[in-house]
């Protein structure tokens, strides 16, 4: 019989046409299995975990507040998923919205304007000073989504917002923008780095133990249920964070087994796919394969 490390290989070797990072950890047991776990892929909407860990790092120091409230303008718009692109421009919204939508939903504005409530350098500080000494966050959503249609990264215009709709629905990806490479100059992690991260939280080792339970509780509310959630029984609770951008398909996150059997975590990271359905797809049967090992091994 196959172990976990073969079963993910196979899973991959025979299904991928994209590179996958992988990275699977029982908490309770240590025991591991991995595949590119140090490779940089594109976080894609992945790296909002980060900025969700430094929100509560600086609710903590007592710099946020997460009951302040924040007026969202029209020059806050930002294409792409959440929904506070499709309200009226001039509602104040909680810092703890913004977070909460930022998680859930996707949510684009709300990311944007928390990052530069954060500033990008305190994410990155913050990312190194816990042990993520590959994970970069250079861009916004907004920049990303300028830079992945060819346009320059550029200040707000609602004409710029238009024609980055336009393109993104006539298909013009630019393949070679910056987006897509493996550079410290780009939005990048590994699956190791982000299941560190997760790790961390998950153990209650990351700010205060109650930063670590509000954090779990919002990453559990997510809406995105295609890619780790998918396979699995439908009570399992998880807390993760998709990420999407093309042929990019990822998904990491904190997996709860029944019957006191603990908790594993789950970090998948992608490039290259012919498809979002076929990335969604093969990280939802890693993580189903990964759910029944542990399910099957672990003794209470």
């Amino acid at each position: 019989m196959m172990g976990l490390q073969e079963n993910l290989e196979k899973i991959i070797q025979e299904e991928a046409t994209g590179t996958f990072g992988v990275y699977v950890k029982h908490l309770e047991s240590g025991e591991t299995a991995a595949i590119n776990e140090n490779r940089l892929f594109q976080a894609a909407s992945v790296f909002k975990i980060p900025i969700l860990a430094t929100l509560y790092r600086d609710v903590q120091m007592g710099k946020v507040e997460l009951k302040e409230r924040i007026r969202l303008e029209e020059e806050d718009l930002v294409n792409g998923s959440g929904i506070f692109k499709e309200l009226i421009p001039g509602i104040d919204v909680t810092i703890k919205n913004l977070a909460t939508m930022m998680i859930i939903v996707s949510d684009n504005v709300g990311t944007d304007k928390l990052l530069r409530i954060l500033g990008k350098e305190s994410v990155n500080q913050y990312m190194k000073e816990i042990g993520l000494s590959n994970t970069y966050i250079r861009l916004s959503c907004w920049e990303l989504l300028c830079s992945c249609v060819g346009l320059p990264p550029q200040k707000f215009s609602m004409d710029t917002y238009n024609d980055i709709n336009r393109r993104f629905k006539n298909g013009e990806i630019d393949h070679h923008s910056i987006v897509f490479k493996e550079s410290h100059a780009n939005n990048v992690t590994t699956a190791a780095d982000m299941a560190l991260l997760l790790e961390k939280m998950a153990n209650k080792q990351l700010i205060s133990e109650k930063a670590c339970h509000d954090m779990f509780e919002i990453l559990a509310k997510q809406q995105f249920r295609s890619r780790i959630p998918y396979l699995l029984p439908q009570n399992t609770v998880v807390a993760h964070k998709t990420g999407t951008i093309a042929s990019v398909v990822n998904d990491s996150g904190i997996v709860q087994l029944p019957d006191n059997k603990g908790n594993f975590i789950i970090s998948v990271f992608s490039i290259g796919n012919n498809t979002e359905a076929e990335g969604a797809s093969i990280i939802s049967k890693l993580s189903r394969v990964a759910y029944n090992h542990f399910l099957n091994k672990v003794t209470v």
